[in-house]
């Protein structure tokens, strides 16, 4: 759940970021109306490819970051004298 999370803030990240952006640089005091023209107005493909280009490096660098190592024997989880063994590798 946390990594789902964490992809969707990415994706949503640059749209925030520069929709923040507009409100400074333009130092508007946005309006109803100001708003919708502000929301109809932004790169949303842009945003969007840069949102799922972010998630696509996490993911990546999750994926060389962890994780174990390959080799070995999967020893599934047990029950031994009615405690529960963890799994492992060996």
């Amino acid at each position: 759940m946390r990594t789902a999370l964490f992809n969707i803030a990415l994706v949503l990240a640059p749209a925030i970021i520069f929709m923040i952006y507009l409100i400074v640089a333009r130092k508007v005091r946005l309006s109803k109306s100001d708003t919708a023209r502000m929301l109809r107005e932004l790169p949303w493909l842009r945003l969007l490819a840069a949102g799922i280009l972010l998630m696509a490096v996490s993911l990546i660098a999750l994926s060389l970051s962890s994780g174990e190592d390959r080799g070995g024997n999967y020893v599934p989880p047990r029950i031994e004298d009615g405690k529960i063994v963890p799994a492992k590798v060996e």
